[in-house]
Parts: structure tokens; C-alpha cells; sequence
């Protein structure tokens, strides 16, 4: 018989101002669903922009690496690329900064308030990765189109 395990550790919580925990949450919270606005992304060059008004912009970079995120809402600007992984911004003032997925697994970010409990970082990057892949799937129907064509 064999015996299967499990590791545990202990969760590291960061205390973040209200509007980083207010933007991390609407965007957390947003449905993914077509048929809602903030999912139309609007492409203007090299730069795809998803807009939940009042809300959040999520800026889809297209750089020579592959895709990089600005997330930007209540004065603050959350940063995802692969070179530099994770940054969240207030301001000037960097906040949070991970630069491996192993801290944004065990990273929960938490701020005073009623109904704010704490809400894992890796939620915001799966989201991140959700907006990644769709974009690079219509970026890739765009290259076969035009592969097709010529």
C-alpha cells in the first residue's frame, strides 16, 4: 500500500491599501462571459484594451517576448510579464512585488474592511492567464488568416 501525502505551509499575507484590494477583487469577480463589455477587448496597435468602466483597464501589451498585463483601476497599476512576473503599484510606491509563481501561490492579499477577506494572488493570475490565452488565440486565427491570404 502506498501512502500518499500532502505538504502544507503556512500562507504569507500581504496588507495592501482598499483600492489595490478593491481593483484585485472587481477583476477577480468580473465574469468571464462574452455577452459582458469588459471582455470586448478594443485593439490599437500593438495594445488590446478590455474596459469595465468605472472599474478596471486591462492592457494587453504584444511585445516581442509574448504578452504583458497592466491591470489599472482606483489609482493603482498591477504589472504581469514574464521578465518581471507580478508588480503591484501604488502611485509610485511599489506595494507587492513577486518575481516567482512559487511566492504568488502561497500569497494572499488582505486589507481592513468589512467583507475583505483575504483573496489569494494566484485567483489574479489565472484570470491574467484567461485574458493571455484568448488574446493569443484570436492573435493566431489573425496569423493564419493572413498566412491563408498570401
Amino acid at each position: 500500500m502506498v501512502i500518499k501525502m500532502v505538504m502544507i505551509i503556512n500562507a504569507i499575507t500581504k496588507k495592501v491599501p482598499k483600492n489595490v484590494y478593491k481593483l484585485i477583487r472587481s477583476f477577480v469577480d468580473s465574469s468571464m462571459a462574452n455577452k459582458y463589455l469588459w471582455n470586448l477587448g478594443v485593439r490599437i496597435g500593438n495594445i488590446i484594451r478590455f474596459t469595465k468602466f468605472g472599474k478596471w483597464i486591462l492592457k494587453v501589451f504584444i511585445v516581442e517576448k509574448g504578452l504583458s498585463i497592466e491591470l489599472e483601476g482606483y489609482r493603482t497599476k498591477i504589472i504581469y510579464n514574464p521578465d518581471l512576473l507580478l508588480e503591484i503599484s501604488v502611485g509610485k510606491e511599489v506595494v507587492f512585488k513577486a518575481e516567482s509563481f512559487e511566492k504568488i501561490a502561497t500569497t494572499y492579499v488582505e486589507s481592513d474592511g468589512i467583507f475583505m477577506e483575504p483573496l489569494p494572488l494566484s485567483e489574479l493570475i489565472e484570470k491574467f492567464d484567461f485574458y493571455i490565452n484568448a488574446v493569443s488565440m484570436v492573435l493566431a486565427q489573425e496569423q493564419n488568416k493572413e498566412t491563408n491570404v498570401n
